[in-house]
């Protein structure tokens, strides 16, 4: 059995790969090539603590794979990481365990690819490079999505807001200092964060109050919404108001974890419009480009598997390699 190091994968990961591999996760969910699997929530008595458990199957050629993670959560971790997560990949032969592979920087760089690639689809405009993103959180989920959304769109301006501002501050002075670039600049204040945003990406829970309000919004924006799962399993606070879903047209990664998870949508007058996958392949007409498009991520077991196939063979080309 192999283990495969948060270091290791770190060396062999890129987001042209991330970003392949995602995609093809997400089509799967929409043309009935992966498992239609529901996560499981254990939440720890009378504490924020959870834990998250999330087996998948995905049939590809070249991303397929048959996998399980876990994901930890724990708010009040100051001293260390909020998230801590495992993915096991299978034989699918013989279901045996064949590795290993730390996923917390798998799940940060997943997550912030199935942004990427539903901005890609659901924001038609956004090859145009005279767009504003705003990005509303900057630990790890937020720190990949500037990585990921720097390497793979163009954009004049990058706007980060954290609630701890200097944690927005050190994220973009890293970022500026990495890319040589004035592009990150960082925001005390959400409004005007928001404000002429051409793409917007919340990458924190929302606390007690949404993070967004609708009035804020120019038209056509399209918004990722990745906090959601941190809440969801205590008082269901989403990171958008009200009046941005009954407004907007929302795309979800798949119906059947959408239907057990985001149930609350339709009772604030969403349009639950589609999987990002049926639009990928041509179901489903996307956005017109004035509707405010929101993509509310929740992961799927089916990315995991894609990114652990994914690495896998990466490694054990790169072990074949040194061998010889």
């Amino acid at each position: 059995m192999i283990f495969i190091s948060e270091a290791e994968i770190a060396s062999l990961l890129t987001w042209e790969g991330t970003l392949k591999a995602t995609e093809a996760a997400l089509k799967a969910a929409s043309n009935g090539t992966s498992a239609k699997t529901q996560r499981l929530y254990t939440q720890i008595l009378n504490t924020p603590k959870w834990m998250i458990t999330m087996p998948g199957y995905l049939e590809d050629s070249k991303y397929g794979g048959w996998a399980c993670k876990t994901l930890t959560g724990n708010p009040q971790n100051v001293n260390g990481p909020t998230l801590n997560a495992n993915i096991m990949l299978f034989d699918e032969r013989s279901g045996a365990l064949k590795t290993v592979l730390s996923g917390t920087e798998i799940t940060n760089w997943r997550t912030a690819a199935a942004s990427a690639v539903a901005t890609k689809y659901l924001h038609s405009r956004v090859s145009n490079p005279e767009k504003v993103l705003s990005i509303f959180g900057c630990g790890e989920i937020g720190r990949a999505h500037a990585h990921c959304f720097y390497n793979s769109f163009e954009f004049i301006e990058i706007r980060l807001w954290n609630r701890t501002l200097q944690k927005a501050q050190k994220l973009a002075s890293e970022l500026n200092e990495k890319y040589n670039t004035t592009k990150f600049r960082v925001f005390e204040n959400k409004e005007a964060c928001a404000r002429d945003a051409d793409v917007i990406i919340t990458a924190t829970s929302p606390g007690k109050v949404p993070l967004i309000k609708y009035e804020w919004l120019k038209e056509g924006v399209h918004i990722n919404a990745t906090g959601v799962v941190g809440s969801s399993l205590s008082d269901k606070t989403f990171e958008l108001d009200r009046e941005i879903y009954k407004h907007s047209e929302v795309y979800v990664d798949n119906w059947p974890g959408a239907n057990a998870e985001l149930g609350e949508l339709t009772g604030f007058g969403a349009n639950m419009k589609a999987e990002v996958g049926e639009v990928i392949l041509g179901k489903i007409a996307g956005p017109d480009g004035k509707q405010i498009s929101v993509f509310q991520s929740l992961g799927m077991a089916s990315e995991d598997c894609a990114m652990a196939r994914l690495i896998y063979d990466l490694y054990m080309k790169k072990q074949q390699k040194n061998t010889h």
